[in-house]
């Protein structure tokens, strides 16, 4: 009974750190000790744009006469590199079509995945500056100004954007208020140093910084930016510089997501074992806190059922029976989707959506399957809807 007490109350713990607990301490910690960045002037380097695209005919065109119509106002030299990533469309051919002296396209006759990708793109730049972008999302006018803003201080290495999601009205939105919850978990993580990772759809660094990705890396948008952190220099998030994305058509599309993430995650510490070290990672607390405590959650919330179903007293039945209305709930918000009215439902949905694909993640990076984990999500009709 004594292992089981201390089993029960060692993955409360947990699960409240992880969620509740840390997220409060990091904002503490940024009000009290928050460093924030020194925009003093203005960043006068050159810049160069690099987005991966694979079978994106759809929006290409009208994304690339956006970055490149942003690139041209900043008065900057650079150009936009375009790396069609073995497209079976016409991705490559729209692309070319476009026929700006800013505009580049380099054309891979083999789909080689997202990170190769990038890193053909990045030898090909030359620009003080990289930013990455993708071809699905759209920025606000000033995003590129705002996110370039951020390298006038010598001490920021890269910067990351901020993604707004679109409104969703099925569980889907439970998923957005996450969202909502990370990225104020960001904010706070970039004030005191750096965050452990940026957002891929509208991101920048250092070229100098910029080191080749392995092959296969799932998370691309986290291993380049801990790799900046390594080298002694700042990771910051920049709430002005804004993307607009929206949700998958349905929930299946969001978990496919998340496993793919959550898979990333396993795999990255295998690639960057270095980032475990507190005296090689100024940041170790956040990825512990942020990143590493997240995929023991779901083994967290499995052990402490059990053993709330096998402990006698009034406050183990309690949490039994809180615990199994809980993921009912969350259940019947999966289930009802679009005619769920509850944002309780829709909450405890997108929480258990998002820890069964935690949980699923493991087994798929413990069996070597990490690199077949992901298969591009579809957004039905994004293109008229952006």
């Amino acid at each position: 009974m004594i292992i089981l007490k201390i089993s029960f109350w060692v993955c409360v713990a947990c699960v409240a750190y992880t969620y509740v607990l840390y997220p409060l301490l990091i904002a503490l910690t940024a009000r009290l000790r928050g460093r924030p960045v020194r925009k003093d002037g203005r960043f006068a380097g050159s810049v160069d744009i690099v987005l991966a695209a694979y079978n994106e005919e759809s929006v290409i065109g009208r994304r690339l006469a956006e970055l490149v119509s942003m690139l041209s106002n900043s008065g900057r030299d650079g150009r936009v590199i375009i790396v069609s990533d073995g497209s079976t469309d016409r991705t490559a051919a729209l692309a070319r079509e476009h026929g700006h002296e800013r505009a580049f396209v380099l054309e891979l006759p083999q789909n080689l995945g997202k990170a190769e990708a990038l890193n053909r793109g990045c030898a090909l730049a030359r620009g003080d500056v990289i930013v990455f972008a993708d071809a699905r999302q759209r920025w606000t006018p000033s995003a590129l100004e705002k996110l370039l803003q951020n390298f006038a201080d010598p001490k920021v290495g890269a910067a990351g954007g901020d993604l707004v999601i679109e409104s969703a009205s099925d569980v889907l939105s439970g998923v957005g208020l996450y969202w909502r919850y990370e990225k104020w978990i960001r904010r706070s993580e970039s004030l005191v140093h750096s965050t452990a990772g940026v957002t891929g759809a509208i991101s920048a660094v250092r070229r100098q910084l910029f080191h080749p990705i392995p092959k296969g890396t799932l998370l691309d948008d986290v291993y380049w930016p801990l790799q900046v952190v390594l080298q002694g220099y700042r990771v910051v998030h920049e709430r002005q510089a804004v993307a607009f994305d929206r949700l998958p058509e349905g929930a299946g599309g969001e978990f496919s997501r998340k496993v793919r993430t959550l898979t990333g995650n396993f795999q990255l510490l295998m690639l960057l074992p270095a980032v475990l070290l507190p005296r090689r990672n100024p940041i170790w607390i956040q990825l512990f806190s942020h990143k590493v405590m997240r995929l023991a959650v779901p083994w967290a919330l499995l052990v402490l059922l059990i053993v709330s179903a096998l402990l006698p007293g009034p406050l183990y039945r309690l949490a039994l029976v809180a615990q199994v209305a809980f993921y009912g709930l969350g259940v019947v918000g999966i289930l009802q989707g679009c005619r769920s009215r509850l944002r309780l439902a829709s909450a405890a949905g997108s929480f258990l959506l998002l820890n069964t694909a935690a949980w699923l993640a493991f087994w798929i990076w413990s069996t070597g399957r990490a690199s077949s984990s992901w298969q591009k999500t579809s957004y039905d009709n994004l293109a008229d809807k952006l």
